[in-house]
């Protein structure tokens, strides 16, 4: 598909944003709490770079100011499902960032709403995902690792943020995320290699058993949206670059830099952010439509 940047930003920083809350919020549950100020700044980072992705979304709309009515379709939408999920979680966010300015005031309830953001924010990642890994007619997104993958890499890049906002006690955990992280995306490109080309035109139009299906001539005169949307070409050279820039600054470089122990704990974050955005550039280009059968590919 044409990878717009408007759903790249979309994935990537409210993957971060969500990975980061859920960090915080296991933090408010554990026995070493932090301090005010860093879970001011957290959570309210965290509501930034949910915010900017989901605004980010709209602009992917043929109409966004028509946004508001995916809402009302949530039995059978998992965009539905995940506009509403992403509302009830700022809930949780925005009450635990303004406690730290209220004193003792509601405290007995932060620790529920940290619940209750662990539970939200995991379940709106969840959604997310779905939005693809529900689409058949994507063979490279209708897979189990494209719904472990939104989790894990929400989680490791978010836990690289987190170590920037409170410091270096769990490193380890991060790296180890990190790494697993690492070996999700390696997963999935295996299998979507492997599985790249199993559909045919032939197959699409019923004449497996006729030999060799071809267009006669052209459908139209010029790209359709199906075409415009739903088509990209890919260069190998590009797809082998943007796949060691996403493993490289995604996972591997952020890993190092954490295990030495690198100071600049900003630039770690903003190194890993650039990979994941990245990785999602690639999720897009990487994946064919079958609709392509019935103009420009013998094979998706």
């Amino acid at each position: 598909m044409h990878p717009a940047l408007s759903v790249i930003i979309f994935t990537t920083f409210s993957g971060m944003g969500y990975g980061l809350f859920i960090w915080l919020c296991f933090s408010i549950l554990g026995a070493h709490p932090l301090s005010d100020d860093q879970v001011f700044t957290g959570t309210a980072m965290s509501f930034v770079m949910v915010t900017i992705g989901l605004l980010s979304s709209t602009a992917h709309l043929g109409h966004p100011e028509r946004a508001w009515r995916a809402f009302s379709q949530w039995r059978t939408s998992w965009l539905s499902r995940e506009g509403i999920m992403a509302i009830l979680t700022f809930g949780p966010m925005v009450f635990i960032c303004a406690q730290t300015n209220m004193g003792y005031w509601f405290s007995d309830l932060v620790k529920p709403m940290a619940v209750f953001g662990v539970i939200g924010s995991i379940i709106t990642i969840y959604t997310t995902s779905m939005i693809y890994a529900s689409l058949k007619a994507i063979p490279a997104w209708h897979n189990i690792w494209v719904k472990i993958g939104y989790q894990v890499y929400a989680l490791s890049s978010g836990g690289v943020a987190y170590i920037m906002i409170a410091g270096w006690d769990h490193y380890l955990i991060v790296i180890g995320l990190l790494v697993a992280a690492l070996v999700v995306k390696i997963m999935t490109w295996i299998h979507v290699d492997k599985n790249r080309g199993q559909y045919k035109r032939e197959d699409a139009l019923g004449l497996s058993d006729f030999g060799k299906a071809r267009p006669f001539e052209p459908a139209h005169s010029q790209k359709n949206y199906l075409q415009r949307e739903m088509g990209y070409d890919l260069e190998p050279g590009k797809r082998a670059l943007m796949r060691w820039a996403a493993l490289g600054c995604g996972f591997i470089i952020p890993a190092i830099l954490l295990f030495i122990g690198f100071p600049l704990t900003i630039l770690i974050t903003v190194i890993c952010l650039m990979g994941m955005m990245a990785e999602r550039w690639l999720f897009f280009a990487e994946a064919e439509h079958v609709v392509r059968l019935y103009y420009d590919r013998e094979t998706v």
